[in-house]
């Protein structure tokens, strides 16, 4: 198939994944660290099939392995908390903050220095975020609130577990640092044990069979798009940033306005032009 079904794959994928996870957090666990527990868990199973039907082998070098793995583990913490506060239509563009992460990280850690281009595009993809929390107050207040500073947070996080996972992969391999990643990701969220060890009444089969179903969807869509990077780096790029899992919470918003979210025209207008000015920047930042 053409790289770019498979982009288009990919993109479908991790709009679900963000769906599920929402449709997950709402009515099924209410506990987002057992949530993000259970979610890694299944995930660290599935990469595990995945690998050893790889011929995984053990890593040469951990200690990129253990860092990546701690930063994924707050990443993993941090998205599912802001996932369940926020709107998806608020939530999925403030990933785009990851792209201003990682060029502010390279300019602070390996010395690149900033272009005034790129420095006009980070501050367009701020500015753009501060639109895109917006709700029907019309006022730029809400962007400045603890639920936005934890979903930026995982961008952060994401951004870091990302240098180490990619330091990793050159010493070691990808399936050695995606299996060994993973596992250390649930060693260190053992330590959450204790913020929902009183809410173990709340696994069940709903909620089990929905947190299988986020992870499996996760990793069909990371290969998926494995697939279409390795044939275009650029469409494939533009293709899974497009906003879709916005685009199903709004249809969603319209036809059953109590299963997710519920604003005005007005309210996603706004937040559809912001996240669209945001993804424009990243792209041409990270290009």
């Amino acid at each position: 198939m053409p790289f770019y079904v498979f982009a288009w794959i990919a993109a479908i994928f991790f709009a679900l994944v963000a769906i599920i996870g929402k449709l997950t957090s709402k009515y099924a666990i209410s506990n987002s660290y057992l949530f993000n527990f259970l979610w890694n868990l299944f995930s660290l199973a599935i990469t595990a099939i995945l690998a050893f039907n790889n011929n995984v082998g053990l890593p040469s070098n951990w200690l990129n392995i253990i860092i990546a793995g701690f930063f994924y583990s707050l990443f993993g913490i941090f998205y599912i908390l802001g996932l369940s506060r926020l709107d998806i239509s608020v939530f999925t563009p403030l990933f785009n903050f990851r792209v201003i992460i990682s060029v502010l990280l390279g300019a602070a850690l390996l010395g690149e220095k900033l272009a005034s281009w790129q420095i006009i595009l980070v501050a367009l993809i701020f500015i753009a975020s501060m639109f895109v929390s917006v709700d029907e107050k019309l006022t730029l207040k809400s962007f400045f609130k603890r639920n936005i500073a934890i979903a930026i947070l995982s961008t952060v996080f994401y951004s870091f577990s990302n240098i180490f996972m990619n330091k990793s992969i050159a010493q070691n391999g990808y399936w050695e640092s995606s299996l060994y990643v993973a596992a250390i990701t649930q060693v260190v969220l053992l330590a959450t044990v204790f913020f929902f060890s009183k809410d173990f009444y709340q696994i069940n089969i709903k909620s089990l069979s929905s947190t299988l179903a986020m992870s499996l969807v996760l990793a069909l869509g990371t290969l998926a798009a494995n697939k279409a990077y390795a044939i275009n780096v650029g469409i494939s790029s533009l293709i899974t940033a497009l906003p879709i899992s916005m685009i199903m919470a709004f249809i969603l918003a319209i036809f059953a306005p109590k299963l997710l979210e519920k604003h005005t025209l007005k309210v996603y207008a706004i937040r559809f032009t912001a996240a669209a000015i945001m993804i424009l920047a990243a792209l041409k930042l990270s290009s």
